[in-house]
């Protein structure tokens, strides 16, 4: 299979590396508007097909699948373009800069018939496989609080860009609270800016089913952390996306067999018990989102992101002021 990667920067480099060491592609062409970015992603994966002109590259290298990996505000208009190809396509997150237009980008993809999904690349994390299949086995019961954190310092890839930390780190936890647990019903935020660009926000939410959450996205942070703590009556998950860790704190005073549906909190019962760490066998998020979509244009494979997630994620980050 030969794929296009549009766009060379940081994330599309990423994308070029992570194609290069996945067998089922045997050739990758790339397009960009700066040279220097295409010229130096050339050098380094020693790709053949490097264009200018991403509609000349598609129509010359006839790729089976097409990634775009440009800024957001670029998305909307070669979404359009390389759906009207008919090509598969993945757009790197967010979906769009505006939630009107990717609406527009899905509907079209819609009438088209294009194969479309979006690079919430989170989502293939291990960590959230495993924390996925604990929660739907049951093992947590009445679910009551979920609390994340995603925080380093500034990213240099984004200086001069519109992006804040609502649209680089905020999607992908609304994205992925979304996905195990429910639409978003509430948001309230404390939000600093710098310049018009978000640096640093903190949210409390709640879910349709009750649940309540909060999140911290920061770039005003010396470390990096990219963690998640879910609470249920039995105990609690404390994970983290960065080291692909898995604990479960049990609590000690459930009762499995008496208070399987009646809910532990106010009640007092709530005390340490076993703390086992879970096993994880520990893969690049990004090869097994690209992996997902390759076998999504084969046939093998059910996309994993529904661009309508992506669109919710996008409205709920954009909800945020």
């Amino acid at each position: 299979m030969k794929i296009g990667v549009i766009g060379t920067g940081s994330m599309g480099k990423n994308h070029v590396r992570v194609l290069k060491n996945i067998s089922e592609i045997s050739e990758i062409a790339i397009a960009d508007l700066n040279r220097e970015n295409l010229d130096s992603t050339v050098k380094r994966f020693a790709v053949k097909g490097a264009y200018t002109d991403y509609m000349e590259m598609i129509e010359k290298e006839k790729p089976e699948g097409i990634i775009i990996a440009t800024k957001p505000e670029t998305h909307t208009e070669i979404a359009l373009d390389v759906i009207g190809t008919g090509l598969p396509l993945l757009i790197e997150k967010p979906i769009a800069p505006t939630v009107e237009e990717g609406r527009k980008i899905i509907d079209k993809a819609a009438e088209k018939n294009v194969l479309l999904t979006i690079g919430h690349t989170e989502r293939f994390n291990p960590v959230v496989a495993k924390i996925k299949s604990f929660i739907d086995e049951g093992n947590l019961n009445n679910i009551y609080l979920i609390n994340t954190h995603r925080i380093g310092p500034f990213p240099k890839r984004l200086l001069g860009n519109m992006e804040g930390v609502l649209i680089d780190l905020a999607v992908h936890d609304l994205d992925i609270l979304n996905y195990l647990c429910g639409e978003i019903t509430d948001l309230k935020s404390q939000v600093i800016k710098i310049k018009n660009q978000e640096i640093y926000v903190r949210t409390l939410m709640e879910m349709v089913n009750g649940v309540k959450a909060s999140s911290e996205f920061s770039w005003i942070a010396p470390k990096r952390l990219r963690t998640i703590e879910i609470y249920g009556d039995s105990g609690m998950i404390s994970a983290d996306y960065y080291n692909q860790e898995f604990w479960f704190y049990e609590n000690s005073d459930f009762d499995y067999i008496t208070n399987m549906t009646d809910s532990f909190l106010g009640t007092g019962l709530i005390n340490v018990g076993k703390v086992i760490k879970y096993p994880l066998f520990k893969q690049e998020p990004l090869e097994l989102e690209l992996r997902n979509f390759i076998g999504s244009i084969s046939g093998e494979k059910e996309l994993l992101v529904k661009p309508e997630e992506a669109l919710l994620a996008l409205k709920y980050a954009l909800q945020i002021n």
